[in-house]
């Protein structure tokens, strides 16, 4: 299927910031291109909350650092009042709901810059730590509409555990602890994400840091341990319990 991709375009907190206006997939992209997605439309989809997911690749790599072209195809669904079957939102809404859910990668990645960016500047004050600091981001995605029927899809790149190691949850929605692990290695990096939690809601003067970190076990092939996060809005205290004076959980 020849679509038009539209590539999310790297942003800083700050940029964000000073861009006030709405966000639109499109116009603020990182260019467009056209290409083939390739991929079987009756595989079965895995279903999230209001999202299904299918698997293809792309003609040629474009929104990952690696040489993968493996993408994650989402559509946003809804559950028909009348037959109680699961259906695609139509193509218009696609693209409102999908910018949503992009903008939301946006100012999480953004979230995570104004992490590093505490980092470096105390390492070029104090020098390098005697401990390692993992490195992480978020997956890169892109808005795609086919060239023919204007089907609409929101692409990430593909976590493959058999590349990057099991699927793990570090922290959940429910609350900002982080699970328990045996295995030291993903302790330490949910550690460390509990850390950039705390960045967050300083720099941010209490007003938003990221939830429901999940993301590939190992890293050993890639520079960066990859991150999803589950999409959500809820108003947490830093315990977790619902509070009218809190902030925002991505």
């Amino acid at each position: 299927m020849q679509c038009t991709l539209y590539p999310t375009a790297p942003t800083t907190f700050s940029g964000l910031i000073g861009q006030a206006r709405p966000f639109d997939a499109i116009k603020d992209c990182d260019g467009p291109t056209t290409l083939m997605l390739i991929y079987n439309p009756n595989a079965a989809p895995k279903y999230g909350g209001f999202k299904k997911a299918l698997f293809g690749h792309l003609s040629r790599p474009v929104i990952s650092d690696s040489t993968s072209s493996s993408v994650c195809i989402k559509q946003c669904w809804y559950t028909s009042k009348a037959s109680g079957t699961r259906l695609v939102y139509d193509n218009l809404t696609q693209i409102t709901k999908l910018s949503a859910e992009i903008n939301c990668l946006r100012w999480a990645s953004a979230l995570m810059g104004i992490v590093y960016d505490f980092i470096n500047k105390h390492i070029t004050m104090q020098g390098e730590p005697p401990f390692p600091i993992p490195k992480m981001r978020f997956v890169k995605n892109a808005l795609a509409i086919a060239d023919t029927t204007h089907d609409t899809y929101m692409l990430e790149e593909l976590i493959d555990e058999a590349v990057q190691g099991a699927f793990v949850k570090y922290i959940g929605n429910g609350s900002v602890k982080p699970f328990e692990f045996t295995d030291d290695a993903a302790a330490y990096r949910a550690g460390f994400l509990v850390f950039c939690q705390h960045v967050q809601y300083l720099k941010t003067k209490g007003l938003a840091f990221i939830g429901d970190f999940q993301g590939e076990s190992i890293s050993s092939n890639y520079p960066y341990v990859v991150l999803r996060f589950g999409f959500f809005r809820r108003k947490l205290s830093v315990d977790g319990s619902p509070n009218n004076n809190c902030i925002v959980c991505f």
